[in-house]
């Protein structure tokens, strides 16, 4: 008898555990250099064409191949929405002129008014999906996909990470803060 009731006193901690799933479940993180995050990220942003919509806000965006892939899932009839940091979009390297004027692409940006109040995430969103977050802004070195001259791997690259959250509740969370930023009366609209 006593056997008995450990086995069910067990039993039952063991289906509360199982039954309960917190809200970090179903992410996992990626670090570059040791990853190549653009890849990583491709193939995320993706699946959008399956939802058609794609939320992105991203810091700093110097990478040619995420440029020509979102161009590719607009003309695909994806609509994407991009909230940039004013100040980082004058970077001379950065890729949202070649997103400019094209169908489905809708770009805002924040109008900074001092050295601390930027637009410093570096997220994207396909709705019911995915949420990407982390250190990595959309450019090489920061992807662990850089290579100069010749020479590639973690001496050309930074250390960043990337998490990708495939939680519902997380998601949900992630598209109404995208949402308050985008509706910001101060932005600017770019395109």
């Amino acid at each position: 008898m006593k056997k008995f009731i450990v086995v069910v006193i067990l039993f039952s901690i063991l289906s509360v555990s199982i039954t309960y799933v917190p809200a970090y479940a179903g992410t996992i993180t990626y670090f570059s250099p040791e990853t190549n995050l653009q890849s990583i990220d491709i193939s995320w942003l993706n699946k959008s064409l399956g939802v058609k919509k794609l939320y992105i806000a991203m810091y700093s965006f110097t990478d040619y191949k995420i440029a020509r892939d979102l161009i590719y899932l607009a003309r695909k009839g994806v609509k994407i929405f991009i909230y940039r940091d004013n100040r980082q979009m004058r970077d001379r390297t950065d890729r949202t002129y070649m997103l400019a004027n094209v169908k489905n692409i809708y770009i805002k940006a924040k109008k900074d008014s001092g050295f601390w109040n930027i637009m410093h995430n570096k997220m994207f969103i396909v709705p019911g999906i995915v949420f990407r977050e982390g250190s990595a802004n959309w450019s090489p070195s920061a992807e662990g996909a850089s290579c100069y001259n010749g020479n590639c791997g973690p001496s050309e690259n930074q250390d960043n990470n990337a998490t990708y959250i495939i939680n519902k509740k997380e998601i949900d969370n992630a598209l109404r803060n995208f949402y308050r930023i985008w509706d910001r009366k101060s932005n600017l609209n770019i395109n």
